[in-house]
């Protein structure tokens, strides 16, 4: 290993191998550095291409304004359709609105169960999520538009 500075670009190089090597050889591999200077102007082209590729502009939402957003983007979303997976691979699929609760995914569950007096819980996954408030809808647990839902007997640790 040798370091050798080269009259062209006047780095300091390290070199693995064979020392032989001229000037221009090194301007054969190195193309000039004047014509690679062009490379670096910014064109109408590409101005007009980030213009494309950019966002709209972001800007700061208020509380109100956010609460407005959502609102709106809730009233358009009319059903959830909740896919409910039991422990032998068989899937139960129920069309609720989005401002109902969880707890009429349970009671829907506890009618259809063959064994309804067996305790059981339902999670989300990946990863697995517990589902422990049967208070919430399902536009603010974010089964909206749809979701699936895993169902276990027993307790949840």
């Amino acid at each position: 290993m040798a370091d050798v500075s080269s009259p062209i670009s006047f780095k300091r190089r390290r070199l693995i191998g064979n020392l032989r090597h001229t000037v221009a050889e090194e301007a054969k591999r190195n193309p000039s550095e004047e014509g690679a200077d062009g490379f670096y102007e910014f064109t109408a082209e590409d101005y007009y291409r980030l213009r494309k590729t950019k966002k709209e502009d972001k800007f700061l939402k208020t509380q109100k304004m956010r609460e407005a957003e959502q609102a709106k983007c809730s009233s358009r979303l009319t059903k959830a359709v909740i896919r409910v997976r039991f422990p032998d691979n068989q899937t139960l699929e129920a069309t609720f609105h989005p401002s109902d609760k969880i707890q009429s995914l349970v009671d829907h569950l506890k009618k259809v169960a063959a064994r309804p007096e067996l305790p059981f819980y339902l999670f989300n996954a990946p990863p697995k999520e517990v589902i422990r408030d049967m208070s919430m809808d399902f536009y603010s647990a974010g089964f909206v538009p749809g979701a699936n839902v895993h169902l276990s007997y027993g307790i949840p640790n």
